[in-house]
């Protein structure tokens, strides 16, 4: 008696052990399944761009500075190492484009802190979707920064 008790045990603790594997599994699978890639965000033209860049609370003059056409290196190595990882801490999808050409928009920005002249927004798109972008303080002290308005 005792002997069956011992198995049925031993059975019981491998068909839980099997269902928590199991169950797990299943979660993990339905967790990867259900997460949506980010969509694309919407530069084709010159009211989405300032539209996007309104939402981040930049206030920028309607009539860009530059647009031109760049076409990235097959590797992102050296000082585009360091823009890649920029744009990777915003969320932005830079380097999947590495070896492409895209399309650069600078506009000048109008509401920076204490800054009032010589800042710049850059933004990098691809297919027209925002791909990358900066904010580039020119003259001295100037300084290279993420798209995140500065808290004041």
């Amino acid at each position: 008696m005792i002997l069956i008790h011992i198995k049925q045990r031993k059975h019981l603790l491998g068909a839980i052990t099997a269902g928590v594997v199991l169950l797990s599994t299943l979660l993990l699978l339905l967790w990867g399944c259900g997460k949506k890639p980010e969509a694309p965000i919407n530069g084709a033209d010159v009211s989405a761009r300032i539209s996007y860049l309104e939402g981040l609370g930049w206030q920028v003059a309607p009539q860009e500075i530059e647009s031109l056409h760049l076409k990235l290196p097959e590797k992102l190595e050296g000082s585009w190492s360091d823009y890649a990882a920029l744009q990777d801490a915003q969320g932005l999808p830079f380097s999947q484009f590495a070896g492409q050409t895209v399309q650069r928009y600078t506009y000048t920005v109008t509401n920076y802190p204490q800054r009032p002249e010589d800042v710049q927004i850059n933004l990098y798109l691809a297919d027209d979707a925002i791909i990358g972008g900066d904010l580039v303080a020119l003259g001295e002290g100037g300084f290279r920064a993420d798209l995140v308005f500065p808290e004041t």
